[in-house]
């Protein structure tokens, strides 16, 4: 059985649809870091967890410090971010009788996030003690939202964006990314 680190973007979400339809899913785990679209994600992320009827798990952590998330001005990146997240989640998860992690690092995030790669996971997987699966670490964004369109998931269920606010600023990296997926797809059930 897994826990899914659950960020409420569509690559978490995708990942914990597929166990969950597969029967391995056992909770979700939303790590709250106060980033600044911890509410907007957090949202998507109760959400999901609610209307399917999953254990979401919230942990909280405070102080960290958030590097180029805080501007988004560029990518966002927090210094060990996956590491932290993936240490919290394995404490949260083995309490709930998990015996793996999943994590929604795709093929997109690999040129620019260290912590996003292979040997990364690999590594920490040999730190906790516990497997971490990443079913979308070939994928692309455009791939993965075609995978999540295939599981009855919409645009609207995922968060795009790196800043916090009413609605996603649809000028970040992660927003011009999402939306960039979300067009071919539509382009592609259109033609």
């Amino acid at each position: 059985m897994t826990a899914v680190l659950l960020s409420g973007g569509i690559d978490s979400l995708v990942c914990a649809e597929l166990a969950r339809q597969a029967g391995k899913l056992t909770a979700c785990v939303f790590v709250d870091y106060g980033h600044p679209a911890q509410i907007a994600e957090g949202w998507r992320a109760f959400a999901y967890a609610g209307t399917r009827g999953v254990p979401l798990l919230a942990p909280h952590v405070r102080d960290l410090q958030l590097g180029a998330m805080s501007t988004a001005d560029g990518p966002a990146i927090v210094p060990h971010r996956n590491a932290i997240l993936l240490a919290v989640a394995a404490n949260a998860a083995t309490a709930h009788g998990a015996t793996s992690l999943t994590i929604g690092v795709s093929g997109a995030d690999q040129a620019v996030y260290q912590d996003c790669r292979p040997a990364f996971i690999d590594a920490m997987a040999s730190a906790l003690g516990m497997p971490i699966l990443t079913p979308l670490v070939d994928m692309q964004k455009t791939a993965v939202v075609r995978r999540a369109a295939q599981l009855g998931l919409t645009r609207d269920d995922a968060w795009p964006c790196y800043r916090g606010g009413p609605s996603p600023c649809g000028q970040c990296a992660s927003c011009l990314e999402s939306a960039r997926a979300w067009r071919v797809l539509e382009q592609d059930l259109a033609g």
